[in-house]
């Protein structure tokens, strides 16, 4: 689980690009084939299906208004068809479970979908917490959101308990809550669910699961779902969003140490295998690109509201190989073509961080950044299901 330090590159703001940030210079590693990237070699670019990845936003900070303009900055430059949030959407308790007509959410007998919604006014919470700060991706052609659920959204500790209910009913009912509201910019449809766009297939998951069953929802019942949603694969690239990525170098590196744990994310990887072109995930409040031990690559952008300064990236969880992790507060911006894919990490400033390329279903390997344009990336839409 260790890094080998003889492949470890270290780079403070001045040495890598990045730009000061409120908060500190951040931290930035680079590994392998990162420290030295490859000029990126000519794409079609035509045919592209571009998207926002961004988790752990939900929460009103100097940074979340950072990261908010640089995501509206970016949908200017080369409008968003998909606007992914991978969880932790509304810190710190997820919607409020004592909301006025919160206790009618109930759920479908699939445990999936809600079959009623909640009755009386909606919980404020997502409009001033998610959307409001994002309000400028709705200029134009909005993108169509696409949600998962994070721990913060479901469970009941750190005072997010709620009085009467035990831990299982209150996850359950902050769940219903998250799945049933609707807005602009916020679309869960259910726990899983899958969206298709273009050549793209992004498979959602409740990755509360795998860390343990919660609120009558099982890991089991999750997985049948992600074997289901992967028979797709052969026609469209495949991209699994969750919250909590299957290999991290960040603080959350901790909790793959319980064994029970990393046997139920090895399982997940194992329905996943061969299918999936990358993992897109927050949980970590950084920006990191991992591989896991299988070689599958994992983009975790979790550093949109709440950074964690002090983290150094010093160990990779599951035998996973870390290739660019950062400290700065940032967005990911995914582009899914025909003949394959591309993803970079920029700044609140734009700046570009890392990026990777990949054709067809190889790994998406680092390349040097190269600057965007309008013309260069005209979104594709299909219609919503």
């Amino acid at each position: 689980m260790s890094l080998r330090p003889a492949v470890a590159v270290a780079l403070l703001a001045g040495a890598s690009g990045c730009a000061t940030l409120p908060g500190g210079t951040p931290f930035t590693v680079r590994h392998g084939s990162a420290a030295a990237p490859a000029a990126a070699a000519p794409a079609e670019r035509g045919g592209g299906v571009r998207a926002l990845h961004l988790g752990d936003f939900g929460d009103r900070s100097a940074q979340q208004a950072a990261v908010a303009r640089a995501a509206v900055a970016a949908h200017a430059r080369a409008p968003f068809a998909l606007a992914i949030f991978a969880g932790d959407l509304i810190y710190p308790c997820g919607l409020d479970a004592t909301w006025p007509g919160a206790e009618a959410c109930a759920f479908a007998p699939d445990g999936n979908t809600v079959a009623t919604p909640p009755a009386g006014p909606p919980d404020p919470a997502p409009a001033r917490l998610h959307q409001a700060p994002l309000a400028g991706l709705l200029a134009g052609t909005p993108p169509r959101a696409v949600l998962a659920l994070g721990n913060h959204d479901v469970w009941p500790y750190g005072g997010c308990d709620v009085p009467g209910l035990d831990a299982g009913a209150t996850s359950r009912r902050k769940a219903c809550l998250a799945v049933a509201h609707r807005s602009p910019l916020w679309t869960l449809p259910a726990r899983h669910y899958l969206v298709d766009e273009g050549p793209v297939r992004l498979v959602v998951l409740d990755s509360n699961t795998v860390y343990r069953d919660y609120g009558g929802f099982t890991l089991d019942a999750e997985l049948d779902f992600l074997a289901g949603a992967l028979e797709g694969c052969g026609q469209r690239a495949c991209f699994v969003v969750l919250h909590h990525p299957p290999t991290t170098a960040g603080v959350h590196v901790a909790d793959f140490d319980p064994p029970g744990r990393t046997e139920r994310m090895a399982r997940l990887e194992a329905v996943a295998a061969g299918r999936v072109r990358a993992w897109l995930a927050g949980h970590d409040h950084d920006l990191q690109h991992l591989r896991t031990a299988a070689g599958v690559d994992v983009l975790v952008s979790g550093n949109g509201a709440l950074a964690r300064p002090r983290e150094r990236f010093e160990r990779t969880a599951s035998g996973g190989e870390l290739l660019f992790a950062s400290t700065a507060p940032g967005l990911g911006l995914l582009t899914v073509r025909e003949d394959g894919w591309d993803y970079r990490f920029e700044d609140p400033q734009g700046t570009p961080l890392h990026c990777c390329a990949a054709t067809g279903t190889g790994p998406c390997a680092p390349v040097r950044c190269a600057p965007e344009t309008q013309a260069a990336l005209p979104p594709v839409r299909t219609a919503p299901p």
